[in-house]
């Protein structure tokens, strides 16, 4: 009773990755909010950490048949690997997981110290009398997320400083 009763729990546990394995799909739907300069290494740990589950799938269903089959000394040398394996894919995910969100976090986020006048902004960190600590609107936001600028000229603007543009 035990011996299907193990067999049972490892089938369950497989399901459950399966499930996993097809939910982590949606881990990809965040990857255009991360900024250019880090997306690289968060897709391929993401598609790691697929390639993993898809690894503990198969590994579920093969310790599943080596104790149907009653081998013990596999299973146990399995059942070891799997544990083994669980604990660097625990350590993976939660570090994929927490790099996306720490990413996301720092898009933008909190005030912004900007100039008044020419709308510059300051790092957060950097001497407000540093030159070098205050970027353009554009360099500053292009840095935190992921986005190009194109440039326009909106109507009052171009009421301002071309009256005989403006219709």
């Amino acid at each position: 009773m035990q011996h299907i009763l193990s067999i049972v729990m490892i089938l369950i546990g497989a399901v459950v990755m399966l499930f996993s394995f097809l939910k982590a799909r949606e881990l990809h739907i965040l990857t255009p909010f991360i900024p250019e300069r880090s997306k690289p290494p968060i897709i391929r740990s993401l598609r790691l950490h697929r390639g993993l589950m898809f690894f503990f799938l198969l590994i579920y269903c093969l310790v599943a048949g080596i104790f149907f089959l009653d081998l013990p000394f596999v299973g146990e040398f399995l059942v070891g690997l799997v544990f083994l394996s669980g604990a660097i894919f625990v350590l993976l995910g939660l570090h994929v997981q927490i790099r996306m969100l720490l990413e996301i976090k720092n898009t933008l986020h909190g005030l912004l110290p900007i100039c008044a006048s020419c709308k510059k902004i300051r790092s957060p960190d950097g001497d407000p009398h540093d030159p070098a600590a205050w970027s353009s609107v554009e360099a500053f936001i292009s840095a935190k997320a992921s986005v190009d600028f194109t440039h326009s000229i909106c109507p009052d603007c171009l009421k301002k400083l071309y009256p005989d543009l403006y219709k």
